[in-house]
């Protein structure tokens, strides 16, 4: 946690290439290294495209990611969009804008329209660059900016795009209305869910909450896969805990209009969390969810000011 913001740090090991020469070597590194240090080519190679219109394109993206936030979208571990892929269709938003005086306007009128069968990519080309990482068909494809290429909305289910999708129509019908002000509204959660498994991760040592809470959030597509694969594709887990104290957190995934019954949610996520000590999953009634929310929603200029 540095200056307000939360850092995530990755240790990456360059072998015989000198630290100073790592970002534009990591192609001989293998590909996890190679991953890792594109974080810093993929930031330049934005900051590089959007240029002069960097301080519109940052308050777009910091507004854009706030909101993505508050509506549950924002953890790729949870089946959202990663900050990478919210980045890159911000700068694409502001690229595409010309004279375009709204941009958060434009930024949801354009995804919310998006036929995302198309391959959405920083700047327009004529065909994307070919994935140098290679995944399974998705139902969503954004290319990271620079190499090594790859799709980093893979994780995204044709229930999970749905889902965005829905969210983005509704954003942008505020921003047509004038009603910005009302784009950090939690979602209607307890509409869309009649029924929720609650995830409790309780550790002995307060210590290794944390590190439980990271094994948990690794294996959440996977239960994910595991429901829709059971008859819930509108099943959408909150990245965000409802209750945390010094040694449990828990967690609540809504179970979409047609919950599964107990025993059959409980013979999946028994599976799931089996090798898990001190994870538990239960099924709880619509009701006994409370309100669900992200905390503080950051918009640093009203729109249209953007």
């Amino acid at each position: 946690h540095v200056s307000g913001l939360d850092v995530d740090l990755t240790v990456v090991a360059t072998g015989h290439v000198p630290p100073a020469e790592a970002v534009s070597r990591r192609a001989g590194l293998g590909e996890a290294a190679s991953v890792a240090l594109s974080a810093v080519s993929d930031a330049d190679t934005i900051r590089a495209a959007v240029g002069a219109e960097h301080g519109r394109f940052a308050r777009l993206a910091r507004t854009v990611k706030a909101w993505a936030r508050a509506k549950g979208l924002d953890a790729a571990p949870l089946g959202g969009l990663p900050g990478l892929a919210w980045t890159v269709l911000a700068a694409r938003t502001v690229l595409d804008a010309g004279g375009d005086p709204d941009l958060l306007r434009r930024f949801f009128s354009t995804w919310a329209a998006c036929d995302w069968r198309d391959p959405v990519t920083l700047t327009p080309a004529a065909a994307p660059a070919p994935m140098t990482v290679t995944t399974p068909m998705t139902a969503m494809t954004v290319m990271t900016p620079s190499a090594p290429v790859r799709n980093c909305a893979r994780q995204v289910t044709p229930g999970g795009l749905d889902l965005l999708t829905q969210e983005l129509y509704q954003a942008w019908e505020l921003t047509e209305d004038g009603r910005s002000a009302e784009l950090p509204t939690p979602p209607p959660l307890h509409r869309r869910h009649a029924a929720w498994a609650v995830l409790t991760v309780r550790a002995e040592r307060g210590e290794e909450l944390d590190a439980m809470i990271g094994r948990v959030r690794g294996r959440m597509l996977e239960l994910l896969a595991s429901l829709e694969e059971a008859g819930t594709p509108d099943a959408h887990a909150w990245p965000h805990p409802y209750e945390r104290g010094p040694r449990q957190a828990r967690y609540a995934i809504g179970l979409g209009r047609t919950p599964l019954a107990a025993a059959r949610l409980s013979e999946i996520t028994g599976r799931w969390a089996g090798a898990m000590p001190g994870v538990t999953v239960e099924r709880a009634d619509g009701g006994a969810v409370p309100t669900l929310t992200a905390g503080t929603f950051l918009q640093d200029t009203p729109p249209p000011g953007l």
